[in-house]
């Protein structure tokens, strides 16, 4: 594990002085992973950051389609004027940003603006809850995020005016493994092995992948809410990187439907509070110990209740399809790729591996979902998952995850479990969101399929 070279205040305000910092970055998550805040003078931030009550920033941001439209939420809406929060700097989290020299991050917690107490349906805030009811149980987790993502030769701007359509793509064949594409790719990736450590999220490897221009890359594991924090920094950093090499990045779920989707494969360990020992290894169940058996028979069973929080999109669901090593099998495998849930690992580095989330996952939705399905596994005492040997796709009896956001937010809806864990407010809150995602599409978008089947033929 790594920790993030967190930059204390004395250093900061020494860079300052030194006119090498001129900038702080204040942004928190925003529903869908993003980064959402306000570029920050030093002076506005010594005296609204450190010394204030945090920086102003209307509710609307967590309350918004991907298009920037408001949406009609308890927490934002026309009737509360989309009144205003509070943006409170985490200052574990303050960073220098490598690609731009004189400027700091600071990732940011939400606050109502007259109190202390947190935006429940903040992300992070989301997170926190599920980290502190596993807390009453003596236990923390570690997550790993494992993402991929599509790179195009071709400028953003230019990839914009084309409509995303016929990009020249980073790599012309297959090439997933292939040290001869990842040698081409390096004067690129190599930016991202070596700029992402000095911003806080270590790399263990990189790799082309599958799809034309695909690529895979694997941060360090580390505690459950830095490691969220990773992934959407992680991204975030891809992006600027990308766009000043004057590359297209995508983190869709499925680009395209004939070429193969991008996964965020989650790895999870059980750890104690008291000892900070593993609680996962046992050499009886195929590894498992009794508590960590309960943990993943709960994902298991809340899997296909809960994928809205694993497939966020409509786009998410063109990415479930067999043979593509999606997570669609609900079943558990020990290193078997066909299932939607794989150990991997022996003694204190066993874990279990979540198949089924696409790229463009929140991370603070997943994880909090992967512990509150799992929490449910052990209060409930489920006996620990049987292995599934052979392949998952075409197997007997396993069942699939959903295939369609409608099916998803049908499922989610009736889920007693994410109701309980996430409460009434947060639930309602994930709830609605998806389903204006779901208007958008089905009532205000005709899709080139339909064009191209009903333009003539009706």
């Amino acid at each position: 594990m790594s920790t993030a070279p967190a930059l204390d205040l004395d250093r900061f305000e020494e860079l300052a002085a030194a006119g090498e910092i001129t900038t702080v970055v204040c942004a928190a998550p925003d529903p869908y992973g993003r980064l959402v805040g306000k570029r920050l003078t030093i002076p506005a931030f010594r005296s609204l950051g450190l010394d204030g009550s945090g920086i102003n920033a209307s509710s609307f941001i967590f309350a918004v389609d991907l298009e920037m439209n408001p949406l009609d939420l308890p927490v934002s809406n026309a009737a509360n004027g989309w009144v205003d929060i509070r943006l409170v700097p985490d200052l574990s989290t303050l960073r220098r940003v490598p690609w731009e020299p004189t400027a700091a991050l600071v990732i940011c917690d939400a606050y109502h603006m007259d109190s202390d107490q947190p935006l429940a349906v903040a992300p992070r805030t989301i997170l926190r809850a599920q980290l502190e009811r596993a807390a009453q149980h003596g236990m923390s987790f570690k997550f790993a995020s494992e993402l991929e993502f599509y790179l195009a030769a071709t400028p953003p701007r230019e990839a914009w005016e084309l409509g995303y359509q016929n990009l020249k793509m980073l790599s012309d064949y297959r090439s997933d493994y292939q040290m001869i594409q990842a040698a081409r790719d390096d004067w690129f990736i190599e930016r991202i092995r070596n700029q992402m450590p000095e911003f806080g999220v270590p790399i263990e490897s990189s790799k082309p992948e599958w799809g034309l221009g695909q690529q895979e890359v694997t941060l360090d594991y580390c505690d459950t809410l830095e490691m969220a924090d990773r992934h959407v920094l992680f991204k975030y950093g891809v992006k600027q990187l990308a766009n000043a090499a004057d590359l297209t990045v995508t983190f869709m779920a499925k680009p395209k439907i004939d070429e193969v989707g991008s996964s965020c494969h989650l790895h999870v360990s059980m750890w104690s509070d008291d000892s900070g020992e593993s609680l996962c290894w046992s050499p009886e169940h195929h590894g498992m110990s009794e508590r960590f058996g309960s943990f993943v028979a709960g994902q298991l069973h809340h899997a296909a209740d809960i994928s809205l929080m694993f497939a966020p999109t409509i786009n998410s669901y063109k990415r479930f399809q067999p043979d593509q090593f999606a997570g669609t099998a609900i079943a558990l495998g020990n290193d078997n790729r066909s299932c939607a849930f794989r150990l991997v690992g022996t003694g204190p580095a066993f874990r279990v591996e979540n198949r089924i989330p696409g790229a463009d996952v929140n991370p603070y939705y997943a994880y909090a979902a992967t512990i509150a399905a799992g929490l449910d596994g052990i209060e409930r005492g489920l006996p620990a998952p049987d292995i599934f040997d052979g392949n998952a796709w075409t197997g007997s009896g396993v069942t699939t995850v959903p295939t369609a956001l409608h099916r998803s937010l049908d499922l989610f809806a009736e889920s007693k479990m994410a109701r309980t864990a996430f409460g009434d407010e947060v639930f309602e809150h994930l709830l609605a969101s998806a389903q204006s995602e779901l208007e958008a599409f089905d009532s205000h978008t005709v899709t080139d399929w339909e064009s191209r089947r009903y333009y003539e033929r009706v």
